[in-house]
């Protein structure tokens, strides 16, 4: 399993030798499927730095460095945006020597990293790392009709997602890789849709999308309104969790021999091996002894590393809006994950055009004729841009959706979508620069407006 980096915040490699005079970082940083080996094509940068002092150690900070290739989109598709880290860690000694087997953290960086537009919290701790498969913040979600629900969640962590409606599972989807031996970062983070279809919000993008014609009239228009796919109130979203790490000694079929474990104090037959050469998973079946245990699929191999996790679950509850007389806008963000989320705004909303202008006084006169024409401006305007600005309303929500709240309010990138027969997507940049968080025991009702600035001018002026 990949270590996650969040390059918004700092994302620090530490180089530890008794005899350490100076350390290498060779930082490879690439898309697509992931390396066994390092690819020179690959490497980006090469940083060398001396340690100070006499204290053996050398600290590199990559974040700043990795964020430069991550480039997250939206056009009302929902895509996966991430890379590969690979760091390669070279020490030296005085005399310009390799030293071997630098203590090096984290440990695991010979696995590469993979790195999203993500970030922690100051609460968080150095290196934050999210590996709890959900990447959003628990909390309720909430839902216009008809309008499926998205749920990011990470590929090389999560093990299934699954919806319900009124305890009854309506779509349920086990979470890998097309191709588990090669994982890939277009298929890292994947958004998992309530109505099994994440590129179609609607019914009638739903019957556009499968070839149909969709006959735009009022009788359609009122049947359209009188059913709701993707209905759900309730998400579980499972993922493993790393219970120990360890390497097989000898190789039989459908077992994991490891002769330094001791699997009747750490495993149990709910637990599932990943063997980190080839990614694949298997079940525990049984625990056989302190070094054997049952698989349900012949994946280990003697000298494959393997990881024991066990499954735990997310649940998210799901409300879904009543009608209203506003249009509703979806509003899309890169949360503290580095995914796309949604947030619906479905009370009134005010639109506004704001301008900026030179003004100069322009001389009329015509001495030839001895006159000036009265219909010529004498007061003119130059260089006249307008920007558009939109304030959303947001309807009554739980108190647990305040940490989205806050997670919008900290993205750098947000879009809005109106739902309307052309969903088009238009980018905002947040003008409000501050917002009380608010708590059902002080203010009873919670309910939030906002204040957005369309992110281009109104006049067409790319040049």
């Amino acid at each position: 399993m990949a270590k996650l980096i969040n390059t918004r915040s700092p994302f620090y490699i530490k180089v530890y030798h008794a005899s350490l005079f100076e350390a290498k970082l060779q930082l490879y940083i690439y898309e697509g499927v992931k390396d066994t080996s390092p690819d020179a094509a690959d490497l980006k940068y090469t940083i060398q730095k001396a340690e100070l002092e006499g204290n053996n150690y050398v600290v590199f900070e990559i974040s700043q460095l990795v964020r430069d290739y991550i480039e997250t989109k939206y056009d009302g598709e929902y895509d996966s945006y991430a890379v590969w880290v690979n760091p390669v860690v070279t020490a030296f000694d005085t005399s310009g020597g390799t030293l071997s087997s630098p203590t090096v953290t984290p440990s695991d960086y010979t696995s590469q990293f993979i790195a999203t537009d993500g970030y922690g919290y100051f609460e968080e701790g150095i290196n934050p790392d999210f590996d709890e498969g959900l990447m959003m913040s628990e909390g309720t979600i909430y839902r216009v009709n008809d309008r499926s629900v998205n749920i990011p969640v990470s590929t090389e962590t999560a093990n299934s997602v699954s919806f319900l409606l009124n305890g009854e599972t309506v779509y349920s989807k086990l979470i890998d890789y097309a191709d588990p031996a090669n994982p890939t970062t277009s298929e890292a983070i994947q958004y998992i849709a309530s109505d099994s279809n994440s590129t179609a919000d609607s019914y009638k993008e739903r019957v556009l999308e499968d070839g149909g014609v969709f006959e735009d009239n009022s009788l359609l228009q009122a049947f359209e309104g009188s059913f709701d796919i993707g209905a759900v109130d309730e998400v579980y979203v499972n993922y493993y969790k790393e219970v120990t790490l360890g390497t097989a000694t000898s190789t039989t079929s459908n077992k994991l021999v490891d002769s330094l474990a001791q699997f009747t104090n750490t495993a149990s037959s709910s637990y599932f091996i990943r063997n980190l050469t080839d990614n694949t998973i298997a079940q525990i079946t049984a625990v056989d002894s302190d070094t054997t245990l049952s698989l349900s699929s012949d994946i280990m191999a003697s000298g494959e590393n393997y990881e024991m996790s066990r499954t735990i679950t997310h649940v998210l509850k799901v409300k879904t809006f009543d009608c209203s007389k506003y249009e509703p806008i979806r509003v899309t963000f890169v949360n503290k994950y580095g995914a796309l989320q949604d947030l619906y705004f479905t009370r009134r909303s005010n639109e506004s055009l704001n301008i900026k202008k030179q003004d100069y006084k322009a001389s009329v006169i015509d001495f030839a004729n001895f006159s000036y024409d009265t219909s010529e401006h004498q007061m003119r305007t130059l260089n006249l841009v307008g920007n558009e600005s939109i304030t959303l309303n947001t309807d009554y929500i739980d108190e647990s959706c305040n940490e989205h709240i806050r997670q919008l309010m900290l993205s750098e990138q947000v879009w809005m979508t109106r739902l309307t027969d052309e969903e088009k997507v238009v980018p905002l940049k947040l003008k409000s620069n501050s917002l009380q968080i608010k708590k059902k025991v002080n203010d009873k009702l919670i309910q939030y407006t906002m204040k957005f600035d369309v992110a281009s001018d109104k006049i067409n002026n790319i040049r």
